[in-house]
């Protein structure tokens, strides 16, 4: 209901406020971000990003609800990221809550986000799939248990590529060893 999301979103506006005066009494070094909400009503996020954007935050986050799916997702962006452009905003950081998915990051990037923080590299390694230059890597598949010598990307400096080989990670991920999952995230976020 559009009502609930408009309460929230002031909630959320007062509580920023709160949270940036007790901040600015004591920086310690620290930036802080706003969050700007307001789902994927155009009106509550421009009203979102005109308040927050007037106060003294370091940078802006994007979060709340992002739309269902990618596609929405990218409409939100592309209508909203102009709106960073304005006067001294566009000198501020812009990052982006929660994404879970290459070509979201891909659109959000292409859009002017310049920071976002994803499970998407560690959710993979973790159910055995890896990143590499010439696309992803099931390791849980057959023809790897015989990859002996092969490093996961040719090209890959990563600690995990250094050391073991695709043989060895199938290896483990058959016998579910906690190990797998670790090398796996290791390589797929260096």
């Amino acid at each position: 209901d559009r009502n609930k999301l408009a309460e929230s979103v002031e909630r959320s506006h007062r509580w920023e406020a709160r949270s940036l005066s007790e901040h600015l009494k004591n920086v310690k070094e620290q930036a802080m971000y706003c969050v700007i909400h307001g789902g994927i009503d155009v009106e509550l996020r421009t009203k979102s990003i005109d308040y927050l954007t007037s106060l003294p935050f370091d940078g802006y986050a994007i979060g709340g609800s992002l739309g269902n799916g990618r596609s929405e997702l990218k409409d939100l962006l592309t209508w909203m990221m102009p709106l960073f452009e304005k006067e001294s905003r566009k000198e501020k950081p812009r990052h982006l809550l929660g994404i879970a998915d290459e070509e979201s990051i891909r659109n959000a990037v292409t859009l002017g986000v310049d920071t976002m923080d994803s499970c998407y590299p560690t959710r993979l390694g973790r159910h055995g799939t890896l990143m590499t230059r010439e696309g992803l890597l099931r390791i849980k598949r057959g023809r790897h248990a015989t990859s002996f010598g092969m490093k996961i990307d040719s090209d890959c400096t990563c600690s995990t590529c250094q050391q073991y080989d695709r043989a060895y990670l199938n290896h483990l991920f058959k016998a579910n060893e906690v190990l797998a999952m670790a090398l796996a995230t290791i390589h797929n976020i260096h």
